[in-house]
């Protein structure tokens, strides 16, 4: 494993920031490397994408296999992730986070990243904004890699919401998007184009732990997008290398953010959204 970070530039490393860019970065929990290690789920256990709303269990109820990866025999790629949020990370600080990490700090300068996203995967991330500076209407633009820090050239991408008001087009019911609601639970749609040809569909739940906090279930289905309501292919290269490595990233963006987050939040909340 190389887990080697990137060098900060001088001006970053004046930001008050820095200081949490060199926390030490951890590998998956042992029973997610477990997973990992065992190799690709069968072919036979990934649903279509068009099943996407069977994702929406109830807190407490979970479907077959919940982590997961496997390239398929057509070429597309499946991936299941599991994220159970440390206690000390709520769910309005999750999401405080996740726009405050998507607006350049005054000083920041764009053309080195965004050192807020940085000090979240520090061996993978770069860059991460609004795509209009503001909002995410227009989408969110990603910079990193996914080696672990080997030196590999980033991909840069851009995340797509689908808004609620669409829902209803894939198969989701207001009454069924409230009702899920009403339990606690949210539901995210969204797709993910990049620098290369092909798509990622995205589907998350977020929803209450049964022992407290909350947790996070995901889905990706490589190569389909939306279209007006339809799920259409759209091939995007796929290996299971590929495929493991975003599980780990994922884990491990997890793990390390509870070293950083509340000190952040608590540093950050009341601040201008600029604020160096």
């Amino acid at each position: 494993m190389y887990l080697q970070k990137r060098p900060l530039t001088e001006n970053e490393k004046k930001l008050p920031l820095a200081k949490y860019y060199d926390l030490p970065i951890e590998l998956p929990d042992p029973s997610t490397m477990q997973i990992i290690q065992a190799g690709p789920m069968d072919p036979k256990d990934v649903p279509p994408p068009e099943s996407f709303p069977d994702i929406m269990l109830p807190p407490g109820q979970y479907g077959k296999i919940e982590t997961g990866y496997c390239v398929l025999p057509d070429g597309t790629g499946y991936l299941a992730v599991y994220k159970r949020f440390d206690p000390r990370i709520s769910v309005k600080m999750r999401r405080w986070f996740g726009s405050w990490m998507n607006v350049y700090s005054k000083s920041t300068i764009p053309e080195e990243g965004n050192l807020r996203y940085k000090i979240w995967m520090p061996i993978e991330h770069i860059d991460h904004h609004f795509v209009n500076g503001k909002d995410g209407t227009d989408g969110v633009a990603t910079l990193e890699t996914l080696d672990l820090g080997a030196g590999e050239e980033p991909i840069g991408s851009v995340h797509h919401t689908i808004p609620e008001e669409e829902y209803p087009l894939y198969g989701v019911s207001k009454e069924k998007l409230q009702a899920y609601k009403d339990m606690g639970c949210s539901l995210r749609i969204a797709w993910e184009s990049f620098d290369i040809p092909g798509s990622h569909f995205c589907v998350g739940v977020t929803r209450p732990h049964p022992l407290g906090g909350f947790e996070q279930l995901t889905r990706e289905w490589m190569g389909y997008k939306p279209v007006n309501g339809k799920l259409v292919r759209d091939d995007y290269p796929v290996t299971e290398e590929y495929l493991k490595n975003i599980i780990m990233h994922n884990i491990m963006e997890l793990q390390h953010m509870v070293k950083f987050l509340p000190a952040v939040y608590e540093e950050y909340k009341d601040k201008p959204l600029d604020a160096d």
